[in-house]
Parts: structure tokens; C-alpha cells; sequence
């Protein structure tokens, strides 16, 4: 199959319209700190889902084959941060024998996003379709559904979807809930293989992939939760052009559902954020800094992203406005990401340490130039030699926010504050 499939209009739904489908229907708000959204489309049951979107095509042997090769057509690429591509992975996983196990990893351990959060809780039936057809697709032999212990919330509805379609009878591949402890790091792919396969939730060294050897040496698939929702309706022809984003400000992280290709700015000013940002963090902790020029030019795509040198990644915006210091916010994600440290090597227990305090210090006014120098080095000696990516994401974050708050660095250095302090 070659070419791209064409999005098409769903069964009439349950409010009589065919308007093209979306992974949501409308904004979802989380206040700052809480799982349950204070503003969200209606949750699905089995029933309305079914409505909406009809009943779940089976993927089996050459409608499996057909379901790989449309995914290969669509060029999907998973919603977790990495973006690597879903077809690539499965045929790794076909090469390596199949059958194995299925992981959807909900555990939303990006502490700005909230997208896996809203699909779990409002659409828990088109992530379990999603998992139904690719573990049907790859002949996986067990699905696990890996969730946060805080993720309460999220837990009770993937429960309620799981036991409402065990009644209804789907024939499908049984799903467990699998809870990992509340930590950044423990959704990192190797950290959930580790895991489920007797140890800590860490991550690990590997030097095979999960596809060939993952979850008790078997085939592994592991796959972010809106990577499986995208699959659910690719099984029925349907694919939305679409981007899914959390916006997060002090107040709240929205999600918002956007057009690809459109403006970054319009994506802020749909979840409320006015006028022109000071600077954007995309792509969560482990993102990069643009600047506000940069972020006024920025369209949602990766082709609009890599004019800036930069990925959706975790599918994070958080914008600052022109009033604030962005030195600040960054020194208090290079503090919460070298407590997150996994301890495992000296670059992650160590060296995100010394970033996070030499950043501190020159908050304060107490760093001296020659400090500056020693952070800078510090990056270069850092970036690529930890056992896991968590210290290069920590490291890329620091080096984008140092070259586009250059001028508040220097004010910082002078005098232990800026000019919008």
C-alpha cells in the first residue's frame, strides 16, 4: 500500500453529527497539581464509543498485515517523546518471532503534560481499541497497561472501560493494570521492562531492544497510550491531522487538539495564553528553549520544529511571558531532574547536581564567572555518557535556556537577578 490514507467522516455519533473525528472533542483543563480535569468533553462509555466510532475491526493475520502497512503509509511515529517510527518497531518485533507482550505506558511521568492523562480518563476506550488491535496485529500473548500508583483517577476509568467490554464479550486479548511507583524515570522503556520483569523500575543499559528482548527476555512492544489511541483509528481508516499538546502555565495544563503544520501561538492562545510569549519550553524537561521570535514562527509540526532545533517530544508547551525569568524556571527543572536521578552513574547522581546548584548559585547572585565557565563544561563532559537519556535531555534543556536567556545570564551573574526581576 503506498500513499497516505484520507481522513473520513464517522458513523453519525451519538449528537447526530459526522464531522470528522478527533482524538478529543473539545479542551481539557487540569489545575496546576491535581489528575481529575475541571474542564473536559463527556468520558465514553463502551456504548456511546461504539456509537461514535463503530465496533473495533479485528487485525488478525492479513488485516494485521494490512494495519502495519497502513501505519507505515501514515508515517506514525509514537506520542511519547522519542518519535520513533510504530511500523520500524513492529516489524523489529515481527524479525525477533512476535506474540511477547504489549505495554501501554501511561505512566505520564512528564510532570507538564496531561495529554495521556485526558485520553485515558475521557476516551479509555479507543487506547484499549488501539491495544486490542496491535497486540492482535504483532501476535502479542499478554497486554499490561502501565499506570502511575497516584494515577487514581486514570486507574478507575481504564478499570471501568476493561470490565465494561470483559461483559460485553469483545474476544479480545486480555488487559492487565500494572502500577509503577511515582517517579520520572519510571516510565522510561527499559525502566518499565525492568520492572515488569521482577526488578526496580529503572532504567537499564541495554544493548538489544525491548522488540527483540524485553519483559522476561520475550518480544516486547511498548507503546505511549495516544500512540495506541492514533492506532485505534488508523484500524478504521481514519487519521486525524491533527497534533495533541498540553499547554501548561502556573495556573493549569490544557490540552488542546491542533491541526499540524498550525502556529505554536495559536495553540497557546486556544488554551488562553495572550499575546506574544516571552519564551516557549517545548517538548517538557527534557525539551528546549525558543525564543520568542522563535516561538511567534514555530509551527506544530517536525519539519516546522527542526527550523528551531527542536521536537514536540513529550507534546509540551510551556510559554513564560516577556515579564518573567526563564533562568528561574529552568534552574527549578535542572533541581527537580537531578533529584530524579536514577543514581545509577556518576553523570546522573553527579553531574545533574552540579548543573542544578551552579544554577542556583547564579540565581542568587553567589556564582562567580569562573563557575559559569565550569558549566559549560560540565555540559559538554555530561552530554551522551549516562547509562540512560536522562541526562542528555537535562543537559539539552540547560544548554537552549544559557543561549536564549543570554542577556539575563550576564544580569545574573552581575548582580543576582534580571531585568524583569
Amino acid at each position: 500500500m503506498t500513499g497516505r490514507l484520507h481522513v473520513v467522516p464517522p458513523p453519525e455519533d451519538r449528537y447526530g453529527s459526522t464531522d470528522p473525528v478527533q482524538l478529543l472533542d473539545g479542551l481539557v483543563q487540569f489545575r496546576d497539581g491535581t489528575e481529575v480535569p475541571i474542564q473536559a468533553p463527556g468520558s465514553e462509555d463502551l456504548r456511546s464509543h461504539l456509537g461514535r466510532l463503530g465496533t473495533r475491526p479485528v487485525t488478525t493475520g492479513l488485516a494485521g498485515d494490512e494495519l502495519l502497512a497502513d501505519i507505515a503509509a501514515e508515517r506514525l511515529t509514537g506520542c511519547g517523546g522519542g518519535h520513533f517510527p510504530v511500523a520500524r518497531k513492529w516489524q523489529s518485533h515481527q524479525d525477533a518471532g512476535g506474540g511477547g507482550f504489549l505495554v501501554g505506558n501511561g505512566a505520564e511521568s512528564e510532570p507538564l503534560s496531561a495529554k495521556d492523562a485526558a485520553l485515558m480518563q475521557l476516551r479509555p476506550h479507543l487506547v484499549l481499541d488501539g491495544m486490542a488491535c496491535a497486540a492482535q496485529a504483532t501476535g502479542a500473548r499478554e497486554c499490561v497497561l502501565w499506570l502511575h500508583e497516584s494515577a487514581r483517577a486514570t486507574r478507575r476509568s481504564m478499570t471501568r472501560a476493561l470490565a465494561e467490554r470483559a461483559a460485553a464479550n469483545t474476544h479480545e486479548p486480555g488487559v492487565r493494570i500494572a502500577l509503577a511507583p511515582d517517579h520520572y524515570l519510571s516510565g522510561e522503556s527499559s525502566a518499565v521492562v525492568r520492572a515488569l520483569s521482577g526488578g526496580p523500575a529503572l532504567p537499564q543499559f541495554r544493548r538489544r531492544p525491548t522488540t527483540m528482548s524485553g519483559v522476561h527476555g520475550q518480544p516486547t512492544l511498548i507503546h505511549n497510550v495516544e500512540t495506541l489511541a492514533r492506532i485505534g483509528l488508523i484500524a478504521r481508516r481514519i487519521v486525524p491531522d491533527s497534533v495533541l499538546v498540553t499547554i501548561a502555565t502556573e495556573q493549569a495544563r490544557t490540552v488542546v487538539e491542533m491541526e499540524r503544520g498550525g502556529l505554536l501561538t495559536d495553540a497557546l492562545a486556544t488554551a488562553g495564553f495572550c499575546g506574544p510569549p516571552g519564551a516557549v519550553l517545548i517538548g517538557g524537561y527534557g525539551g528546549r528553549w525558543l525564543d520568542g521570535a522563535a516561538a511567534v514562527a514555530a509551527t506544530l509540526d517536525p519539519t516546522g520544529l527542526a527550523r528551531h532545533h527542536a521536537m514536540l517530544g513529550a507534546g509540551v508547551l510551556r510559554p513564560i511571558r516577556p515579564d518573567q525569568c526563564g533562568l528561574r524556571l529552568t534552574a527549578e527543572i535542572a533541581d527537580y531532574l537531578a533529584r530524579s536521578s536514577a543514581a545509577q552513574c556518576g553523570p546522573c547522581l553527579y553531574g545533574l547536581r552540579a548543573l542544578a546548584d551552579t544554577l542556583g548559585a547564579l540565581l542568587v547572585g553567589q556564582a562567580r564567572p569562573q563557575q559559569l565557565a565550569q558549566l559549560h563544561r560540565h555540559r559538554a563532559e555530561i552530554a551522551g555518557r549516562g547509562a540512560c537519556h536522562h541526562p542528555d535531555g537535562a543537559v539539552g534543556m540547560i544548554a537552549s535556556a544559557l543561549d536564549v536567556f543570554e542577556r539575563d545570564l550576564t544580569a545574573h551573574l552581575q548582580r543576582g537577578a534580571c531585568a524583569v526581576e
